[in-house]
């Protein structure tokens, strides 16, 4: 089985996400997880920890569901859950050094698809269950 790229293995209720032990402020943000479940290290970047969380959960439900709309069929829905999952990929690839060797043209279009399907995300959120 191919590992993923992007998993949520970093998540954790004892250790605040990117601060290390010898971070000065990590304590506080370990008492931060204690009080309300995350720290607000997760908010530096929100927009990447949240396309991190939803990711793998995205592409695991895209697996295993057996439901889908009623004014979808199985195909569309599963065209759609793929157009989300690229734009939660796409999101943070363009963190990655990988993006700025990309041609305009390949950016655009990318861009474009990730616009399609963040639009779709929040079309479809409540249809997320199966």
């Amino acid at each position: 089985m191919k590992k993923e790229k992007y998993t949520t293995s970093k998540w954790s209720l004892k250790k605040p996400l990117y601060l290390k032990k010898t971070d000065k402020r990590y304590k506080n943000h370990v008492k931060q997880l204690k009080e309300r479940g995350f720290s607000s290290a997760e908010t530096w970047a929100l927009d990447s920890v949240i396309c991190e969380f939803v990711l793998p959960r995205l592409k695991r439900f895209r697996e295993i569901t057996i439901s889908y709309p009623p004014n979808l069929t199985p195909e569309k829905w599963n065209d759609i859950i793929d157009k989300m999952i690229f734009a939660f990929d796409w999101s943070l690839m363009c963190e990655e050094d990988d993006y700025y060797n990309l041609d305009e043209e390949t950016k655009k279009a990318n861009w474009e698809k990730y616009t399609e399907g963040m639009k779709l995300f929040a079309e479809y959120f409540r249809d997320l269950w199966w």
